[in-house]
């Protein structure tokens, strides 16, 4: 769907209250990975990042609110 067929159309992935949404639903993931640091990791996600699967439902949420690319930049940053 090309952009100029909707030049008026507000993307709401792009606003503050998504942006909000989408770093709280990161760090309830990465809170989890730092409580369950003891767990062995068995859940494979983007980038054959592994997780506890204690993990499995906040990094779903995670990935469902947040655009693609912000997932996976943040899970490739050094």
């Amino acid at each position: 769907m090309a952009m100029e067929a909707y030049p008026d159309k507000i993307h709401t992935d792009l606003l503050s209250d998504a942006r909000q949404t989408c770093y709280k639903a990161r760090d309830a993931f990465y809170a989890c990975l730092e409580k369950e640091s003891n767990i062995k990791a068995n859940e494979i996600a983007a980038v054959g990042l592994l997780y506890p699967v204690q993990c499995k439902k906040t990094r779903e949420f995670y990935e469902k609110v947040c655009r693609r690319t912000w997932v996976i930049v943040c899970l490739t940053k050094p």
